[in-house]
C-alpha cells in the first residue's frame, strides 16, 4: 500500500543530513535524499538499484496524488475559466509532462471531486489506496450507471467500487467483472416498466480511442435486450462466417480472419448497406464524390497519364483516403466532378449521377443471387453493386457492367484489378 501523501521516505540508512531537499543532477532536478547518484549508475551496487526504483516510484506516486490535490483545487476556484480554457486544456498548459489519457484521468477526479458523494474515491486516491488511473476508470463507470440509479443507490455503488478498487487483492479482470455485476444489478428490479426505463436511460457509445488516433475504438451500451438480439444476430450470421473451402480455392488465398475480424467485417457490412438503403435494397449511394482540379492541371494529366488521374482524396473532416480506396467508394457513390479556374472559381460542375438505380439493383440480385465469388454464400442484400470496368475509365453504367461482390471480396478484387466476363447468366471472374 502506497503512503499518505508527504511521507515518502528513502531505503534505510540513506537518509541526507543536506539541508536542501532537492538537487541537480543529470539534467533533471532530484530530491537531495534519492540514495544513489543518477548520473553514475553504473556504480550502484544492485540491492540499491532496486530500492531506488522502488522509492522513486513512491515519490512519482506521491507527487502524482499531490497533484490531484492541486488540480481539484483549481477546479474549485475557477481558474480555468478565469483563462477561459476548459479543464481538460488548462491543466494541458499547466502539466505539459502529462499524455492525453493521464490529462482526461486528472481532469475527471478533479471534476469528480467537487461532489460529496465522490468522497470514498477520492480520498482513497489522496490516502495512496487507489491510483488515479484505476480511480478514473472506476468513476467511467458509475456514470455509465448513474442515470438509471436512485441517489442512495448510487453512493453505495461509489463506496463499493472505492473499497474494492482499493484492494491489492483484484487484478484489472476482477475489477471488470465487478463493474459488469454493478451495471447489472442496477436494473434488478421487479418492476418491469422501471427496468426497462433504467436500461433505456443506460444505452450509449462511448468512445474509447487511444489518444494518439492509431486505435479507434467504440464501447456500445444496449438500452434493450431486443437490440441487443439484434446485433448479435449479425455477429453470428453468415455474414460472419469463415470462407468456405471451395471460396479459398477459387480465390487461391486462405481466409485467415480471426473469429473477431470476422465478426467486426459482418457488423460493418450490415451498417454500410442500411446507411445505403431502405426495405432491404440499397437505393440510395453510400458517399458522395466530389472530384476537384483546376482546370491547367486536369489539362496537363490527362495528357502525360493518357486518361489515368492519380492521387489521393480526403473526407470533409480532411481524413485522408487512399486512391484504392476512393475507386471503391465510386462504385456505389454519387460522383461531382468540379473543375475550377483561377482561384477557386468554378468553371464546371458536373451532375451527380448514382450509378446503380434501384430497377438495376433488382434484376442484379435476380441475376447474381448474391457475392459473384466462386463459393461465397454472402446474399444480395450485402452486396455492392461493382463495375467491372471502372467508371473511371470508360465502363458503362450497364447490366452487362455491374457484378455483385460482397464488400470484402469488393476489397479483393480492386487490391488485385480483377477482370470479369459477364453475360446474361452471371459473372465469371479471372481469378488465374
Amino acid at each position: 500500500m502506497q503512503q499518505p501523501l508527504g511521507t515518502v521516505r528513502p531505503p534505510r540508512g540513506t537518509e541526507s543530513a543536506a539541508g536542501d531537499s532537492w538537487l541537480r543532477a543529470d539534467r533533471a532536478w532530484l530530491p537531495r535524499d534519492l540514495p544513489v547518484d543518477v548520473s553514475r549508475p553504473e556504480l550502484v551496487q544492485d540491492d540499491l538499484v532496486v530500492e531506488s526504483l522502488g522509492w522513486i516510484s513512491r515519490a512519482v506516486s506521491d507527487l502524482e496524488r499531490s497533484r490531484l490535490v492541486m488540480a481539484t483545487e483549481a477546479v474549485d476556484r475557477g481558474l480555468h475559466l478565469a483563462e477561459g480554457f476548459t479543464v481538460v486544456d488548462w491543466l494541458a498548459l499547466k502539466c505539459p509532462d502529462l499524455e492525453r489519457r493521464a490529462l482526461m484521468d486528472l481532469a475527471r477526479l478533479a471534476q469528480a471531486g467537487r461532489e460529496p458523494v465522490h468522497a470514498p474515491l477520492i480520498e482513497r486516491v489522496k490516502d495512496g489506496q487507489l491510483s488515479i488511473a484505476r480511480a478514473a476508470r472506476l468513476h467511467r463507470a458509475l456514470q455509465r450507471v448513474r442515470p438509471g440509479m436512485p441517489p442512495e443507490e448510487y453512493a453505495a455503488a461509489v463506496e463499493l467500487l472505492a473499497k474494492a478498487g482499493s484492494d491489492p487483492v483484484f487484478d484489472e479482470k476482477d475489477i471488470s467483472r465487478m463493474v459488469d455485476r454493478l451495471v447489472a444489478s442496477c436494473v434488478d428490479e421487479r418492476d418491469h416498466e422501471a427496468k426497462a426505463r433504467k436500461k433505456h436511460a443506460m444505452r450509449g457509445i462511448h468512445e474509447s480511442s487511444l489518444a494518439d488516433g492509431s486505435v479507434k475504438r467504440w464501447i456500445i451500451t444496449f438500452g434493450d435486450d431486443a437490440d441487443y438480439e439484434a446485433a448479435k444476430a449479425i455477429i453470428d450470421s453468415p455474414l460472419a462466417a469463415p470462407a468456405s473451402k471451395e471460396e479459398q480455392d477459387a480465390t487461391g488465398e486462405l481466409d485467415l480472419r480471426t473469429a473477431t475480424q470476422r465478426r467486426y467485417d459482418a457488423f460493418v457490412t450490415v451498417l454500410r448497406r442500411g446507411v445505403a438503403g431502405t426495405q432491404g435494397q440499397p437505393t440510395t449511394p453510400k458517399a458522395t464524390l466530389m472530384v476537384t482540379l483546376d482546370f491547367e492541371t486536369l489539362k496537363r494529366q490527362l495528357s502525360e497519364t493518357g486518361g489515368h488521374l492519380p492521387g489521393v482524396g480526403a473526407t470533409l473532416a480532411g481524413v485522408p483516403l487512399r486512391a484504392e480506396a476512393i475507386r471503391r467508394l465510386a462504385c456505389e457513390a454519387d460522383i461531382i466532378p468540379v473543375v475550377l479556374g483561377g482561384p477557386s472559381e468554378i468553371l464546371d460542375q458536373g451532375r451527380r449521377k448514382r450509378l446503380v438505380t434501384p430497377a438495376q439493383r433488382v434484376r442484379l440480385a435476380a441475376r447474381d443471387r448474391g457475392c459473384t465469388i466462386p463459393g461465397c454464400t454472402v446474399p444480395a442484400t450485402w452486396c455492392d453493386a461493382h463495375h467491372v470496368v471502372p467508371w473511371a475509365r470508360g465502363g458503362r453504367s450497364d447490366l452487362s457492367n455491374y457484378a455483385l461482390l460482397c464488400p470484402r471480396h469488393h476489397t479483393f478484387v480492386h487490391d488485385r484489378g480483377l477482370t470479369a466476363t459477364v453475360t446474361e447468366l452471371g459473372v465469371r471472374w479471372h481469378l488465374r
